[in-house]
């Protein structure tokens, strides 16, 4: 296998990301030529910058712009627009028609009734028009790789319908159908029948059973006002195939669900708040088998070299534990206030549930952030430190502690409906997007961290590296040859295991999944961008999962340079041959200079021209004490000859 080792020289000099500002801090830079709600993010075109999709203050247009590097904004002018009848609901960008170029699914209707299901396709920097797929029920579908062959399928409810389906994407097959309603085969004992959405629910499709095959969990409907949940693994061997796993109520008063690390254990936890009587975030812990690894408390503590009898080995993340817990018992979760997190006593809700808490590691030490908001009369948002557990304060053994930081940054926005967090300039820090009633506002991540950060971005293998372009003209996704990178193809649903080294020499485990949600505005960027934290080391493992369903499903990649992107092609060739496996799969690694690239290089050189001076002068002033030693030796010589 090869390995990403080629840039050890350039390691060294990449230590701090790129700044678009020299103030540190958060620094709030207005719309950055936005103006309207967005609706999602995408890669439009192949120059490795996230594009913004804008919804219209009708609801009725969605409008592209594209991010321009130089001026740090976005362009004013959309390249590509799309036009629908009905209010637009939901966006969804992806490859759905798998050619490498992102499309554009809306979701239209009124809120509360059936939904349209609009698809528009995306050729060479333009929009086609509009494609009519089989419409939902009001709940949102899930677009999801559910049949396991890298293409974007839709999960839910058709129209006057309370069975869940599939609409299976057969765009490509020699069939003339492109959409196909199907059921899912879910297999287990003492299995429940498929529930029925709810209506707002934040499903998900990631990995939660630890084997880097995405999973389903399903937010649904339940009795007495309340939220219920299932789990279903993925099975390898079918396509649409999954086995039950866990079922539950989630507490009275939860809101939205959101999925991440958040203790660095290696496994995805539960992030959410609740409001019933009064307002809490809570964590749900997803307790697997632990790494196989020495592990000690605090730098000079006694390190445990006995591993547990059950363990997951750092060269094998990608094992399943199928005994894995996952409980929403108020009194398995970690909980703080609304008042101890935010100061104020409400977070924010919509009909009654609390708005979506947006995560993501703000400061690239590894462990991800929180923002929620909260309201005292005026809307604010409130960023929420990762931190450890002080002697006690932690009920949950391994778990971590959330911890309010202000920024008044933020205090000075108002109107404030929602957040979301991107990397904006792709250089390794996540920005904080701030929705308003008025204008979007962008909150540029400056700070310096003295740790370390990876982008990764896992495509669908529509073609092995550069795609054939359809039209060969001044479309901004062709170049001269008529080829362009299909950037738009990311693969909803990877998932990225790794192994550090921290500075005490502890090896920490991290799982990251790759946009994992994306019903009602759940606005995830289409890659993943994840903190490394303080270490002296390369990546030693870094798993990537795809969605495809066969035995071995992973690719392992070992010594990926930190502050760099790593980029997954899954193509096994087309047919695929007898064998076809992770080894096949393309890797690209793009390196992130420093802003002081070049002063550390001026300074590198300086150093070693002073060791090469030091160098002559110590081998010059070796040669003349050989002289010396010389001319007395022969002095010596001609003296016995008298």
């Amino acid at each position: 296998m090869r390995r990403l080792l080629f840039g050890a020289a350039i390691c060294a000099v990449a230590t701090l990301a790129r700044r678009s500002s020299p103030t540190e801090g958060f620094i709030a830079r207005g719309s950055l030529g936005l103006d309207g709600h967005v609706g999602a993010w995408m890669y439009f075109n192949d120059d490795r910058y996230v594009d913004a999709v804008v919804i219209s203050p009708d609801k009725k247009t969605a409008s592209v712009h594209l991010w321009d590097h130089v001026a740090y904004a976005f362009e004013r002018e959309p390249v590509a627009v799309a036009h629908v009848d009905a209010e637009i609901q939901n966006i969804v960008a992806g490859d759905f028609s798998y050619d490498g170029h992102a499309d554009l699914l809306l979701m239209t209707g009124s809120g509360s009734g059936a939904l349209d299901l609009v698809l528009f396709f995306g050729a060479n920097g333009t929009l086609g028009a509009p494609t009519h797929l089989p419409a939902s029920a009001a709940p949102h579908p899930l677009a999801l790789d559910a049949s396991g062959d890298l293409h974007i399928d839709l999960l839910g409810h058709p129209k006057d319908s309370r069975e869940l389906r599939v609409w299976r994407n057969l765009y490509g097959a020699p069939a003339d159908r492109t959409i196909d309603l199907e059921e899912l085969i879910l297999v287990g004992d003492n299995a429940p029948p498929a529930c029925r959405l709810a209506h707002p629910h934040s499903s998900a499709f990631v990995d939660l059973n630890g084997d880097c095959l995405a999973d389903l969990f399903l937010e649904c409907e339940a009795s007495g006002g309340q939220r219920a949940y299932q789990i279903w693994t993925a099975e390898r061997d079918e396509p649409l195939k999954y086995r039950y796993a866990r079922s539950g109520l989630l507490p009275r008063g939860a809101g939205a669900l959101a999925f991440a690390d958040m203790n660095r254990d290696g496994t995805i936890d539960v992030v959410f708040a609740t409001c019933d009587g009064q307002c809490h975030i809570n964590i749900a812990y997803n307790h697997q088998v632990p790494l196989c690894a020495p592990e000690k408390e605090g730098i000079l503590g006694a390190w445990d070299a006995k591993p547990p009898a059950r363990c997951r080995d750092a060269y094998n993340l990608c094992s399943a534990d199928d005994e894995f817990t996952l409980s929403f018992e108020l009194q398995d979760l970690a909980r703080i206030s609304a008042i101890e997190a935010t100061g104020d006593l409400h977070l924010k809700t919509t009909n009654g549930r609390p708005d979506p808490l947006r995560v993501g590691d703000l400061n690239s030490d590894g462990y991800p952030e929180v923002l929620v908001l909260s309201t005292d009369g005026r809307t604010r948002v409130h960023a929420l430190a990762n931190t450890a557990c002080v002697r006690t304060e932690c009920a949950v053994p391994g778990g971590r502690i959330l911890r309010r930081v202000r920024h008044q940054v933020f205090d000075g926005i108002p109107d404030i409906e929602s957040v979301a967090l991107v990397d904006l300039d792709s250089d390794g820090s996540l920005d904080v997007l701030v929705q308003s009633k008025v204008a979007p506002t962008f909150v540029i991540n400056n700070n310096f961290h003295d740790s370390f950060f990876l982008k990764a971005l896992t495509l669908n293998a529509a073609c092995p590296g550069r795609c054939d372009s359809e039209i060969t003209g001044d479309g901004r996704n062709a170049t001269a040859a008529g080829t362009f990178k299909p950037w738009g193809a990311s693969l909803g649903g990877a998932t990225y295991k790794f192994t550090v080294l921290d500075p005490n020499g502890v090896r920490r485990a991290h799982q990251v999944a790759q946009q994992a949600q994306n019903a009602y505005g759940a606005l995830l960027p289409p890659g993943a961008t994840f903190g490394l934290g303080r270490t002296n080391n390369y990546v030693e493992v870094l798993f990537v999962g795809s969605t495809r369903r066969q035995r071995d499903s992973a690719l392992a990649i070992e010594g990926v340079v930190p502050n760099s992107e790593v980029i997954i092609v899954p193509w096994q060739g087309r047919p695929e041959p007898p064998g076809a496996g992770p080894a096949m799969w393309r890797r690209e690694l793009y390196l992130h200079p420093a802003e002081w690239i070049h002063l550390v290089v001026i300074v590198l050189g300086v150093v070693i021209l002073l060791l090469l001076g030091v160098v002559g002068v110590l081998d010059l002033a070796e040669k003349r004490e050989d002289e010396r030693e010389r001319r007395r030796a022969v002095h010596a010589i001609n003296f016995d000859a008298l």
